[in-house]
This record gives structure tokens, sequence and C-alpha cells, in this order.
């Protein structure tokens, strides 16, 4: 999917919303919400899809409401599912209000439904759906009012809660053993081995038809569900999934943006499939909060897409969205190249002596920024509990760490620093300094994660000595890139000034990324990279703000090659830091594949780049000089897999960057290939259906001595002799004019 070209002559032309019989839609014609009201005023959603597919009847009875609420009091569903629950039951419509706004964004107009509901308890709760001009993507985000006289506690409310999606009672499902056309897929995201999705039927999890149409009450109680928990959002699952109706060729994607602990399941609902979005829970999170009267609680948004197409096909509107609700940063658009000192190189031990030769080196190549990464601040190699103070090692550099990096602007590249801003060793004298309740404590003991105290940064004090570091460190050294990594995980929360573990924890991620945005609005200028060991925080509410974030600590480059496909899934490519470590050993191809990794996204150059022979400096001179070439064009692209989601395993790997040529039609195609099996064929045919029988222009941009690859009419042959090895090539659809 290339991106689309708005409108400007007619912003609004796209939306539409309609209120006659108790529904309400909402829809900008690429998708469509659509909300039915029943006699008694109880709201629900009862389609959500692809405009040209979504369906005309409204099965009201299987339909959940838009928001799924429960307080302390109310009555539980069976089972473990957060649907139909017993404070959802008791609210009602009370009005609803479309608005628009053509200036939204410099690309796009926007457009938004706002629907009221209240209870007879004094519950308000107020709910905005927003859609961008001719993208298939609603986001979703709702605000609880306790207009009541009496505190209430609340344990769940859903960010996005749907149902309907398919129906096991509908005519393509007249028999209860029909096969099951639904899969899901479950984005993986462990320590090195990120953004691998697996995708798995419906009824291979458990979730099957058991007949229930028949008195449209009963439902099953299994779910099937992934979540967080802690202060470490990514570390098992992206936020994220993707549900698809094989028979109907529909897509559902939906991503929840918060940095903290989340939740989705899906499971059936009275013959329909439904989903229930959220950030922490009572029962999953030992979160729930108390509102007083007057109090408003703000719930963690989320998004869902709706297209034609498999899952891969869900990742375009996802991408359109995510630039929309980011943070603008000048970094999203000139894309410089860093080179960072940690990764297969320095490896968290810098010395004046060891960076200076780096620093030449990766100036050679045409890195624009420098990072010194961990260790600058240490006397002593074993660091990792006594970190906090954030000085320099007058060992490590003996002439000052404003001369190393007076060396890096010298070679004009902006010099950038590695630090945790959110822990203190245990053995640190910050540990000590600050006082008790500036850290999680449970049990009136503070939590000991791995050697490291988490800082809670709703405490005051933590805002000022922190704020008082980055901008010490700004000055003194003249940084105009930092790393915020991040390696411990502070657990479930913390019990002071709060009222469940949970409610501590969220009220940290909340004042931590407002402390971010802190640091940005003091200097705007500044780049900060997101990191947690590798790709521990990759979600959209620390996306929105970061204009570059780690993807993985991944060593190996092949291993590598998956993580980088897989990226765009869960990320923009501008915005996607990948490794990029060519070493003196590699082989021609080795190197040349290393480098291919990183060019469709954010390369992050590494590795032992002084110790590389001429030649070897001069390759990767070349491909760094390929990529600024391009690069202006990877914040207007769209992510393509024509051979599907990428696997740790595959042998063949293909990945792409698409984007329209405006008013011309046609588009461009970034494409990368690998080959990292050494039994595979040299040759595979990788398919482009949708351009079959038509002619294009293509080139091989890095390495130029490839094999060129050959059009067979529906598909591009592409040879690579010898494993492992990877070509990146450009492709030019001609307009259809």
């Amino acid at each position: 999917m290339a991106e689309p070209e708005p409108d400007a002559s007619e912003p609004d032309a796209s939306w539409r919303a309609a209120s006659e019989l108790g529904v309400v839609e909402f829809s900008n014609g690429a998708i469509t919400l659509r909300l039915a009201i029943d006699a008694e005023g109880r709201v629900r959603i009862v389609n959500l899809g692809p405009s040209a597919l979504l369906a005309a009847d409204t099965a009201f009875a299987i339909a959940l409401g838009p928001v799924e609420v429960q307080f302390s009091g109310d009555e539980l569903p069976q089972g473990s599912r957060h649907v139909a629950l017993g404070g959802t039951a008791r609210l009602r419509y009370r009005s609803h209000e479309v608005t628009e706004d053509p200036a939204h964004s410099a690309h796009r107009a926007h457009s938004a439904l706002v629907l009221t509901q209240a209870d007879d308890r004094g519950i308000r709760i107020e709910t905005t759906f927003t859609i961008l001009t001719g993208v298939p993507v609603i986001r979703c985000r709702s605000r609880i009012v306790n207009e009541s006289a009496h505190t209430m506690t609340l344990e769940y409310v859903s960010s996005l809660s749907v149902s309907g999606l398919a129906n096991w009672a509908d005519p393509l499902h007249p028999d209860p053993l029909h096969p099951d056309p639904l899969s899901i897929a479950i984005p993986h995201n462990g320590f090195c081995a990120e953004f691998q999705w697996s995708t798995h039927s419906l009824t291979d999890l458990g979730l099957r038809d058991l007949g229930f149409r028949a008195d449209g009450v009963h439902s099953s109680t299994i779910r099937i569900s992934a979540g967080s928990t802690g202060t470490q959002p990514t570390t098992e699952h992206l936020p994220m999934g993707v549900l698809t109706d094989t028979e109907r060729g529909v897509s559902w994607g939906w991503q929840i943006e918060h940095n903290g602990a989340w939740h989705w399941e899906v499971g059936e609902h009275r013959t329909g499939i439904s989903l229930c979005a959220s950030g922490p829970t009572e029962r999953e999170h030992q979160w729930l909060t108390s509102l007083a009267p007057g109090d408003a609680f703000d719930v963690v948004p989320a998004s869902i897409a709706a297209v034609v197409g498999g899952p891969e096909a869900a990742f375009a509107p996802l991408t359109l969205l995510r630039r929309d609700i980011r943070r603008p940063h000048n970094d999203n658009v000139a894309l410089p190249v860093v080179f960072n000192d940690y990764m297969n190189s320095v490896l968290a031990d810098p010395t004046e002596e060891v960076l200076l030769p780096l620093i030449a080196a990766a100036a050679t190549v045409g890195s624009e920024y420098y990072c010194i990464d961990a260790g600058w601040y240490s006397d002593e190699p074993g660091w990792w509990d006594s970190v906090g103070a954030w000085t320099e090692s007058t060992a490590r550099f003996p002439h000052g760490l404003a001369h190393v990096t007076d060396v890096i602007r010298s070679h004009s590249m902006v010099p950038g620093l590695w630090i945790e801003p959110e822990v203190v060793g245990v053995r640190s004298p910050i540990a000590r300094e600050l006082p008790p309740d500036a850290f999680f404590t449970r049990g009136g003991s503070r939590v000991d994660a791995a050697g490291r105290h988490q800082l809670d940064f709703r405490h005051p004090a933590v805002i000022a000595r922190m704020d008082g570091v980055v901008d010490r460190l700004i000055t003194d050294y003249g940084l105009g890139y930092l790393k915020f990594d991040y390696n411990i995980n502070g657990g479930g929360g913390t019990d002071v000034a709060c009222d469940s573990p949970g409610d501590g924890l969220l009220g940290h991620n909340r004042a931590y990324l407002a402390w971010v945005d802190g640091v940005l609005d003091r200097h705007p200028g500044l780049v900060i990279e997101a990191c947690a060991s590798g790709g521990g925080r990759l979600d959209h509410a620390t996306l929105a703000r970061h204009s570059i974030a780690s993807t993985s600590d991944q060593t190996d480059h092949l291993r590598t090659v998956p993580i980088a496909a897989g990226a765009p899934t869960g990320i923009t490519p501008e915005q996607a830091a990948v490794w990029v470590c060519p070493q003196p050993g590699f082989s021609d191809d080795e190197l040349d594949l290393c480098l291919v990794t990183g060019m469709l996204a954010r390369p992050q150059l590494s590795g032992r780049m002084a110790a590389l022979s001429p030649r070897q400096l001069g390759v990767v001179a070349s491909a760094v000089a390929v990529y600024t070439g391009y690069r202006e064009w990877i914040p207007r692209s769209v992510p393509v897999w024509p051979l599907g989601l990428p696997g740790c395993d595959d042998d063949w790997i293909a990945q792409g960057l698409e984007t329209s040529d405006g008013a011309s039609g046609g588009c461009t195609l970034l494409l990368a290939v690998w080959r990292r099996g050494a039994g595979s064929s040299p040759t595979l045919a990788i398919p482009f259906p949708r351009w079959a029988g038509r002619d294009f222009r293509y080139e091989v941009l890095f390495p130029t001595h490839a094999t060129a690859p050959v059009w067979t009419g529906d598909a591009l042959a592409v040879t690579l002799p010898r494993s492992p090895s990877a070509v990146l090539l450009r492709l030019i659809e001609p307009s259809t004019g």
C-alpha cells in the first residue's frame, strides 16, 4: 500500500457521520465505524471494517460497548474475560458530536467522533474516535469523570472494545463444523529476537464455535491474550496483534499506546469474535485507582486498522498513524547517520585512547553523529550497581571527556552520550542522597532490580535532579544526542502515594514521559534515542516522543536480518535504529549483507571500524553515500513484505519501502533481499501480482556489482550466487495514466 495523497481542496470530503434510526456512522471512505443505540440507550459497536466491504447488517445482540468498564462492586462476568462487565451494562447514550480539523497536520485532515455515555451513579465517559483522511485506521481515547458525590474505585477500563469482527453465525458459516477461516498474528519481542510474528488459527489456540447461536446468550470463556507487566513494556510481546478473516480477505490490526503494563484479549462474545485492549488492569497488573468526586481519569489510547488483505497489509496504515501521533522533530526528516561505539566494538569500556581512532574512522565513512556509549562515568569496570551520579571518569579520560567531544566536533560530527536516567545503583551515593519515596517501594522496602533502584518520576526531587543532570551534560560537552537506555524491570509498581502498585506504576509511566517532553521543550534540537536492553521499549507512547529507538541488542549480523526486516511492523522505518557492525574478518558478501541490513531504516554504525582495511572502509562509505542519497524518501514510505513477514529461520527474506509518485501515479519501491541459507537455491522469484503484465524500471543500488534481477512478468527473479549475501534494489512502477 503506497501512502495516499490527501485532497487539499476538500479536506472534509472523506468522512461522513449520520444518526438515523439509532445508528451513528463515522467513516472516511477507507474505514467505517458503525454504532447502534437501542431503545434503552445502550450503545454498541456493530460494525468496524474497510468501508468497501463493511456488512450492511447490524447484529446488536452480539456487539460490545465501545468502552468496557468495571468499578468495585459491579457485577463480574463469568470467566476471566473483560467483556460484558457490570459497569458497562449501566452506561447509556448521552450525546455525540463530529468535529473536523482540516489543518490537523501538514499532510492530513483530521476528524473526530466524540461519544458521551453516562450511568445512573454519576459516571460520565467521553470517548473520542479519530480518523485521518484516506487512512483505514481509527484511534480511540476515553476519559472517565466521576460526577457523583461519592468516591468510586475503578478496576478495569478498555482502551478499545469491539466485537462482531467475524461472526460464527453469519452466512459464510452456516455449518458449525465449517473450517476455521480466522487467524491471529501475535508479535513476539524477546531479547535479541524482536519483531517475530507467529500466526495461528483461532481453533489451534482453543477458540472455536461451540454452537451457542441457538440462545444468543452464552459465550466461550476461552480467550487468546497477550500482555506485559512491569516497567519494560515490550520484552515479551509488542502491544499489538492482527486478526485476519482469510475467507473475506480482511484484517484488523491494533496497537496499545502505553509505556507500561498493557493487555489485550480476543475471544467469543455470543457467537461473534471480540477484541478488548487496555492499559493496566486489576486482575493482571495489581492496578486500581480511586476517583473522588470531580476526578477524571484518562484511559490509555489504542488504535485499530481495518484493511483488505492479509496481516502485512495492516502495517501501512498503522505506519501513517504513528507518524501522525508522533512529536515533530527534524531528526525524522534529516535521518542523520549515527555511530555508536557499543555493539561489537568498545562494549561499555571506553577510554580516550580507544575512542580517538574510532572517531576518525566513523568520520571517514560518513557518520554525522558519534555517541559514546556506557562506561564513560566510572573508573572501575564493574560499574553496574554504582551508577547514578553521571559524572565523567578521570581515569578513562586523562584530558577530560570534553576533549573527546571536541575531537568529535572537529570531525564535523555531533557528539552524544549514553545515560540510564531512571536507575540508581544500590552502591551509588545518590541512593542515600535522594529521599526514600523518590524510589519504587513495596511494603516499606526499596525495590532492588538486579542491583539497581528504580527512580519514581512522580517525585519532584527526581525531576529536579535529572533535569540538572541532563542540562549539565548538554552544556558541559556540547551534546546534540543522548541515548536513554533502561536495563532493568522495576516490577509491578510502587505502593507509595497511590491506590495500588499498578496505579503507582501508571503515574510514574506518565510522569516519565512528561519529563522527556520537558527535556525536548528546553532543547528542541536534541536527539534522544530510546533504548531498553535493545527493544524493550518499542511502544507508541515512547515512540511518540523519541525520534529514534533501538530495535535490538542482537550481536550476530545474520540473526539481525529478520529483526531489521520485521521492525516496520512495530516502528516507523525512520525511527528504527538497526545495528550495522562491520568487522575486519567479514567476507565481501558478509560486509555487503551487514550494510544492507540497516539501509531501509536508521543504520547505527558500530563494530571495529578502526580495524577495517582501507578497501573495507571504502565499501562502508559507499553504502552510507547511497543511503544519504535517498533517505529523505523514507519518511514518506510504507513497508511491504513480498515474501510475507520474516521468520528467524528463513533462508530468504525480502522487505521493502513503497511510496506513491503523487499525481503521476505509479510508485517507487526500495527492496532489500537477503539470502542466509547456504543450501537454498541461488535464485528466488519474488512475486508482485499487483504489477503482473506491466513493465517497470529497476536498478541495483548496493552493492553495485550484484547480479541484476530479471522480471518474469509477475515476479522479480533475484540471484545471489553466494550465501550469506544481500542486495538493495530500486523499482519504479510507471504511471497508469
